[in-house]
């Protein structure tokens, strides 16, 4: 019986520990658009040379919701930060109806 509590116990303890140590930890990652896709004009999923330009263009006239993208906080968006952007995948069914 007291295997099964000093187990227990361990395994809150190991739970606890996981999740402190995870809120201590500096997300990365971008999550959300910051209103991106309104950048990616032919609504293919992905960041064209022109719209990249385009983008970068509105970050440096200070679009504030661009802000967030900017993670090393150098005051413009390297290629690096552009990566990471996740735009909504181009919806084909979509595009099918519109040329139809």
């Amino acid at each position: 019986m007291k295997t099964i509590e000093l187990l227990l116990l361990l395994t809150a303890a190991g739970v606890s520990v996981q999740t402190a140590s995870a809120k201590g930890k500096k997300d990365t990652s971008v999550s959300g658009t910051y209103g991106c896709a309104k950048f990616d004009v032919n609504v293919n999923g992905v960041l064209d040379p022109d719209e990249v330009a385009a983008l970068r263009k509105a970050f440096a006239e200070g679009d504030a919701a661009l802000k967030p993208l900017d993670l090393n906080n150098d005051g413009k968006l390297d290629d690096a930060e552009i990566a990471l952007i996740k735009l909504p995948k181009a919806n084909k069914e979509k595009k099918k109806k519109k040329d139809a």
